[in-house]
Parts: structure tokens; sequence; C-alpha cells
């Protein structure tokens, strides 16, 4: 099935791993990838949760990488402090 499985080469893909590299080791986000499933009668969606005291974000895996960056980078806004360093790479991503 050519198509259904982002390319690691693509930049869109490089960027979330990179921002997701940055929730986890800077922000302290449990960051998980997941092939949500949707069945009859129930539908899911990529978010976040609180599990012990730490923050999480599952996200679903199907959706496009500009997506998945956007979910994030609002999660990564929400926790980072104002005063924190955050480069420039990953700051652009935040806007």
């Amino acid at each position: 099935m050519a198509g259904k499985t982002p390319s690691r080469d693509n930049p869109q893909e490089k960027l979330f791993r990179e921002l997701r590299s940055y929730a986890e080791q800077q922000c302290g986000i449990q960051v998980r990838c997941e092939r949500l499933t949707r069945e009859f009668g129930y539908s899911v969606r990529s978010g976040a949760c609180m599990v012990n005291g730490k923050k999480w974000v599952i996200v679903d895996r199907a959706l496009p990488a500009r997506d998945r960056m956007d979910l994030l980078a609002d999660e990564i806004k929400q926790t980072v402090d104002a005063n924190r360093e955050i480069p420039p790479r990953i700051r652009a991503l935040l806007r």
C-alpha cells in the first residue's frame, strides 16, 4: 500500500520528530504515537491527559504530519515556561 506509511525522510516528519524530542526531553511530556482505532459507536481523537501527575499526549499516527505537529505544538505552548530558552527551529513551530 504505497503512500500509507509516512516517509521518515519527509521534511515534515523530521520536524515532527524534532518537536516530539523537545516535548519529551525539555518539557517532560510523554508522547505516544498510536494508530487510534475507530469503530462503529465511538470515536477517538488525539489529545492530552494526565497520568500519575505526568502529562501525556496521545497522537494518532494516521494524521498528516502537519496536524500532528500542530497538536504537539499546542501542548508544548501550554507547558513551556515563558523564560525557557527555546531553539529557534522549535520556536517557529510554536507560533
